[in-house]
């Protein structure tokens, strides 16, 4: 069996036989090999004692101490295919050594899934035309390639575009802007789409909120901006898309209530947040690049623990988040926090609501949602004079109240029917329970909501040019 030596052990041993056979001096030798004297006499002496063998290198056809067993890359291979499929291959990595407890590289991994074919759905287009390349050169030289080989190079056809956008310095201190959003996707892998909306500082990466919903609601940002207000503050500015959900508009049949820019406005009023709005998503970058990465990883992440309601997985992300933002979110520099501390004497659940304006009717009652309601101060019933304008507070907690100028008044439901007939009905005790009425608060005066509605009306017709 002949010995067999790479280039380099070839050229060694090349020149050695010759400085052996008088043809090379051993200066010349030392130019050649780039090595020491010392060097040239020991090769000199492996080729007397060893000949042509003793040139091959010590480590050849040896398994290295760390290298896998084929055992362990079967495994690797098959956790891909089965449970970890479509995952990136840096989270897939994160799993093998969290969950599966293999400690293994980034590296090694890409380089065992690549020989099998299986690209990262998160490849860099380099990758894919490197991947594509090499298959067609393979069946431009008439080999036969495998079902897996013909799937992977039709999938890789693909467009080379690209998408220039520029590029911004991020905000200096933390708080000092929000993104907010919301993604449709389908976020349990069954078919049926929800809404998961999120807040992202833009200074830091930082997740400060996030809530699953069915649809793109008011509700479900006032949920995430709960979050972001206990656990950080109040930030400087708000940054959002004009989705319906921050802009109504109904040329026919315009309606305040419906207009839920108005109330999220609002309460970024109350709060002293400036609110922003754009239609170009490259202005809010951080967010968008947020629903890439969430939309790879927590998809996936959900699916392991088997979620498949909206109540799951708001469940799963109390725990989620903070693990993702000490994986991705950044530290700054500088200490000082553009949030401000939320104060004691504010309650979210008054602030985070819905406002409505409704006229008093001729029975003194006033209609909100298809039901009619009666106002209240304490337990006494309070009479008002009908077309008076009132405006129905709707809090977080489905509590109702009404304000008229500088009073506020609970609203007790007028039932279509009497539950209970005095006289045919045996005489039920009734508990008394007294009506509890929070003391009047700035966003609940509704001449500071109706002076907020003029000044919104008076900047969209400055945009417009229609003021005069």
């Amino acid at each position: 069996m002949g010995v067999h030596l790479t280039m380099f052990e070839e050229q060694k041993y090349k020149i050695i036989k010759k400085i052996s056979n008088g043809q090379v001096s051993k200066t010349r030798a030392e130019v050649e090999l780039a090595l020491s004297r010392r060097q040239i006499n020991r090769l000199i002496q492996v080729y007397q004692t060893k000949g042509k063998s003793g040139f091959i290198h010590g480590n050849q056809n040896r398994k290295p101490s760390t290298g896998l067993s084929t055992e362990t890359k079967k495994k690797i291979i098959a956790l891909y295919n089965k449970k970890y499929e479509a995952f990136n291959l840096t989270h897939f990595t994160e799993k093998l050594i969290e969950v599966e407890k293999i400690q293994v590289s980034y590296t090694t991994v890409r380089n065992l899934l690549h020989e099998k074919n299986l690209l990262s759905p998160r490849a860099f287009r380099q990758t894919k035309r490197k991947k594509r390349k090499e298959l067609q050169e393979k069946e431009q030289h008439k080999q036969v390639l495998t079902k897996k080989e013909c799937q992977v190079l039709n999938e890789l056809d693909y467009v080379d575009t690209l998408k220039a956008h520029p590029s911004r310095s991020r905000k200096k201190y933390c708080g000092e802007q929000l993104q907010m959003d919301a993604s449709s996707h389908d976020w349990f892998k069954n078919g049926t789409y929800a809404h998961l909306h999120a807040a992202i500082d833009d200074a830091t990466g930082l997740v400060v909120g996030a809530y699953f919903d069915k649809e793109e609601t008011l509700d479900a940002y006032y949920e995430v901006m709960e979050q972001f207000l206990t656990n950080y503050g109040i930030p400087y500015e708000i940054l959002t898309d004009n989705r319906t959900v921050f802009i109504y508009k109904q040329e026919k049949h315009p309606s305040e209530e419906k207009d839920t820019f108005t109330q999220f406005g609002y309460a970024c009023h109350t709060l002293g947040i400036n609110l922003r709005t754009t239609s170009i998503p490259q202005a809010k970058g951080k967010i968008e690049r947020l629903w890439n990465t969430l939309q790879d990883r927590l998809l996936h992440e959900m699916a392991l623990c088997s979620i498949q309601s909206i109540d799951e997985a708001n469940l799963f992300l109390t725990h989620y988040i903070p693990t993702y933002n000490a994986k991705f979110a950044l530290q700054l520099k500088d200490s000082k926090s553009a949030f401000e501390k939320l104060p004691k004497t504010v309650i979210l659940n008054h602030i985070l609501a819905r406002f409505s304006q409704r006229i008093i009717q001729k029975g003194h009652g006033v209609k909100y949602q298809n039901k009619l309601y009666r106002l209240h101060d304490q337990n006494q019933q309070v009479l008002l004079t009908p077309k008076t304008s009132v405006l129905i507070i709707h809090t977080k907690g489905n509590e109702l109240y009404a304000s008229v100028d500088n009073s506020v008044f609970s609203l007790q439901e007028i039932l279509l029917h009497e539950e209970v007939s005095k006289e045919l009905d045996a005489p039920v005790r009734a508990k008394k329970t007294q009506l509890i009425i929070p003391s009047l608060s700035h966003p609940w005066r509704k001449p500071s909501y109706d002076r907020y509605l003029r000044n919104k009306k008076q900047k969209e017709a400055l945009k417009k040019g229609t003021l005069v």
